[in-house]
């Protein structure tokens, strides 16, 4: 039976929290006092009721704020349920509605899961180090203090923190007041805005800063451990002149008087937006820039756009529950590629927005397992699990498109009045809505519906000829099975996007005659959320257009993924998809050779035929020969950023496809390297991937010690990489041995487990790797946001439906709520994985032969 959540906002409005924790170091041990301010709401009870997880309340105090004075009433009990995440202080009197003032004092403990109140290691000096941080969300403020721990429930917050002395402590607001009293500070915070618990957050130790300050005057300081400070330049200018172009853009103040962004050696998540005291992993905030690669700074800068985003949009304005959680994430997501447009246009991000956004929402929600944009919660750990591709992804696609619905000016214009409207309080994805329909005079409820209230997405057939058109919708199911099983009658409003059509395509089906000149492509520059299949000459068309290089980046990227998706489902074959990529032999666009590489990856992967990966290589070298001779190895003074991405796709191709010259500079610089750092940032992984694929044990013990050695983050990542890449069985089961030892920060355990299920040889180990150590991985991580997925990163290196009964007999017996749904979907992966390769290996193998 499903359970539903309980929101005790229904029963309790927090007003207001004076909070004084004392979270020692050293013992791992928290005590606190909280003071909470509310409106006790409802029927009259005997009871108030907070959450807490973890928490041991000590003692309670409820006083009722009469008018005539305060009026002390007796706590007679106070009952943990701990299986509900509640504390509840009973009292012999009855209470009715109004305001209270309730006292706990309370004590818990600091775990190592990357949640609540947790430790984060680094080593300077040779020493190792501890701080002490926060992440709250979605539902951890409860482990670190008793609230009402829930999006609505906004109130201001009074910390008082208490620290080691002579360190840094850092909070939402600037210190009010800080003492030390024996070898400790207690440092008390001026008071928050109105704000949802999950914002709240502190960081303390020893960490250093670079500062600087918006052209209001805001405070802007990134902070690192003393090693990482020297390296905050980058990420301190961004975030400086992102803050000033989001306050003109929404055209409301920065709300706080300061903005801190935290690099933490120990971070489940990307980031995390707590206002005005921002957490990241290192990898996302710490650019070395003679070290770092461009992927990462452009990494870098738009993880700090979508956080900066959230201080309005999200902090300012919050979803009222969870249900629309998109509201915060979805739009962060659009809105970041917005904010980096405006700095870099020569970076081209709409075009990256379409290949590692909407493609991946594509992927997700072309399962029958996946979920509306509005997801109903039903139960406290499913919170977690919308923290996905669909919430992210699909929402910002979602926004993208609703953008060119509207148009630059209504959109901006609709976002100003709904944040002015809405600040410092909760709202409903309708709240949004509304505001839009009131600027741009458009029917933003009809159009958005269908694209927010249901799963999935459409797929356009779509006939072209000339003088007349004709089209129908049905929706795009990835995996064949499901359409057996479900082949509902849904449409959605789709924005054709093509001169001589009408706006929009709202039926199953119709036929248009059309008097103007055919036009070539649907969904221009691919803003809207579908795919489309041409007919056979329309598709010829489409791909002569490609040849002759009249077709924009995007709309060359279009056509070429739809065409592969929808062969990978069944809707075409394959092999139309692969004469079509004939046509992109002078492709010289980073974005488009990321949809060949990927789709000649997933055949690589999901065929598992080794003839057939040997017969493609003639094909991919000749396939990347005019941009590998273009580009070669070396950056060009004032080359297109474009360049600076492609080189490395056109370099991992080539050395998968074993093209000697570039096996043998590979070697070379591997060989003549005395530290890592000596090879250029944006070609070390291909080196070294390359390298191990092709290396012995002495080249296992040579990258394990360059790894272990490492501070960078982004160095770490990219050798865990190559240390999964290794073909020898032992050297593999040495690899996943180190996921559970101190040399792989449990932050990226998720990676090599991941990786090493992505290599074909080390795809069985791992299976039966992870299965022996599943509870090491949900006492370690269970309740991070990355733990979910972890069915997922099995489930899509398998085509073998004898795979199936293995991988559904495991996940059965280990499956909870917040794993469900990727269960699920992995199932739905494997099955479509395995009609994709039953249906067309034979006919694949046939075309690549004949290519050689």
């Amino acid at each position: 039976m499903t359970k539903k959540v309980t929101r005790l906002y229904e029963s309790f409005q927090p007003k207001h929290y004076i909070l004084d924790l004392d979270p020692d170091r050293d013992s791992m041990h928290i005590t606190g006092d909280v003071i909470i301010t509310g409106m006790k709401a409802g029927r009259p009870s005997e009871r108030i009721t907070f959450h807490q997880n973890g928490l041991k309340v000590t003692s309670a105090e409820i006083v009722k704020n009469d008018k005539r004075g305060d009026i002390i009433i007796a706590v007679t009990r106070i009952n943990h349920h701990n299986t509900l995440n509640e504390v509840r202080l009973h009292t012999a009197e009855m209470l009715y509605p109004g305001q209270y003032t309730v006292r706990m004092t309370f004590e818990g403990e600091i775990t190592r899961n990357l949640d609540g109140i947790y430790p984060s290691f680094f080593q300077h000096e040779g020493a190792e180090k501890k701080l002490i941080s926060t992440q709250f969300e979605s539902h951890h403020a409860r482990e670190a203090f008793p609230c009402i721990d829930e999006p609505e429930a906004k109130a201001t917050f009074d910390l008082t923190l208490h620290s080691p002395a002579g360190e840094a402590v850092i909070s939402n607001t600037p210190v009010k007041k800080q003492e030390t009293v024996g070898e400790k500070y207690i440092t008390s915070f001026e008071t928050t805005p109105r704000m949802s618990t999950y914002l709240l957050a502190f960081v303390f130790g020893d960490l250093g800063y670079k500062e600087a300050r918006t052209k209001r005057g805001v405070t802007v300081r990134c902070y690192a451990t003393p090693d990482n400070v020297k390296h905050m330049d980058y990420s301190l200018e961004f975030a400086t002149k992102c803050l000033d172009f989001y306050e003109q853009y929404f055209d409301i103040p920065y709300p706080l008087a300061k903005c801190d962004l935290i690099a933490l050696p120990d971070f489940a998540s990307g980031a995390m937006e707590n206002w005005g005291c921002i957490t990241f992993r290192e990898y996302g905030l710490v650019i070395d820039p003679e070290n770092s690669s461009q992927p990462t700074k452009q990494y870098a800068a738009m993880v700090i756009a979508h956080e900066l985003t959230h201080q309005w949009f999200g902090n300012l304005v919050t979803m009222r529950w969870w249900t629309d959680l998109w509201l915060n994430e979805g739009f962060a997501t659009w809105m970041s590629y917005l904010a980096l447009d405006h700095f870099y246009p020569d970076w081209h991000v709409w075009t990256q927005f379409v290949v590692d956004e909407q493609q991946l929402a594509f992927r997700y929600d072309s399962l029958a397992n996946t979920h509306p944009i509005q997801v109903t919660i039903n139960d406290p750990a499913e919170i977690r699990t919308i923290f996905d591709v669909i919430s992210y992804e699909k929402g910002g696609s979602a926004i993208h498109m609703l953008y060119h619905y509207l148009g630059k000016k209504a959109f901006r214009d609709g976002l100003r009045y709904y944040l002015k409207e809405h600040s410092y309080d909760n709202t409903d994805t309708v709240d949004l809505w509304d505001a839009l329909e009131k600027i741009s005079l458009k029917p933003v409820k009809k159009f958005m519906a269908a694209w927010i209230e249901q799963p999935g997405f459409p797929l356009l057939r779509a006939n072209l000829e000339e003088g007349k058109a004709s089209f129908s919708q049905e929706i795009f199911l990835l995996n064949p099975e499901e359409r057996k099983r479900n082949t509902p009658g849904t449409t959605w409003p789709v924005p054709l996007e093509a001169a001589g059509l009408p706006d929009l395509f709202d039926k199953k089906e119709a036929e248009y005659k059309i008097a103007t000149k055919m036009p070539a492509k649907l969904n221009h520059e691919q803003s809207a959320f579908y795919r489309t299949v041409y007919n056979a000459s329309q598709l010829e068309h489409l791909g002569e257009l490609v040849r002759r290089g009249k077709l924009s980046p995007l709309d060359r990227l279009g056509v070429l993924s739809d065409a592969f998706e929808t062969a990978k489902a069944g809707y075409a074959d394959t092999t139309t998809a692969l004469k079509l990529m004939e046509n992109y032999h002078a492709e010289d666009n980073s974005a488009v050779w990321d949809i060949i590489a990927g789709n000649l990856g997933s055949i690589r992967t999901l065929m598992n035929d080794e003839q057939l990966r040997d017969d493609m290589k003639p094909y991919i070298r000749k396939l990347v020969a005019t941009q590998l001779e273009r580009l070669g190895w070396e950056a060009k003074a004032g080359e297109p950023y474009f360049d600076t991405l492609l080189r490395p796709t056109i370099l991992g191709l080539a050395a998968a496809s074993d093209t000697p010259a570039v096996l043998d500079e590979i070697n070379h610089r591997y060989k003549t390297m005395k530290r890592v750092e000596d090879l250029p940032p944006d070609l070390r992984g291909v080196i070294l991937a390359t390298v191990a694929r092709r290396g012995d044990a002495k080249t296992f013990d040579t990258l394990l010690n360059l790894h272990n050695a490492s501070t960078s983050s982004e160095v770490r990542l990219v050798l865990c990489d190559a240390l999964t890449g290794f073909k020898q069985p032992e050297l593999i089961t040495r690899a996943l041995g180190l996921v559970t030892t101190k040399d792989v920060r449990s932050q990226d355990a998720m990676y090599w487990v991941a990786y090493s299920f992505g290599n074909r040889f080390g795809r069985d180990l791992t299976w039966e790797w992870m299965k022996g150590h599943w509870q090491w991985f949900v006492d370690t991580m269970g309740t991070d946001l990355s733990f979910a997925r972890m069915p997922i990163y099995a489930a899509r290196v398998y085509s073998d439906h004898t795979f199936l009964a293995k991988y559904k007999k495991f996940f059965e017996s280990v499956n909870t709520p917040a794993l469900d749904r990727s269960f699920k979907q992995g199932i739905e992966f494997i099955e479509w994985q395995s009609a994709w390769k039953q249906r067309d290996l034979q006919l694949i193998k046939a075309f690549f032969a004949s290519e050689k």
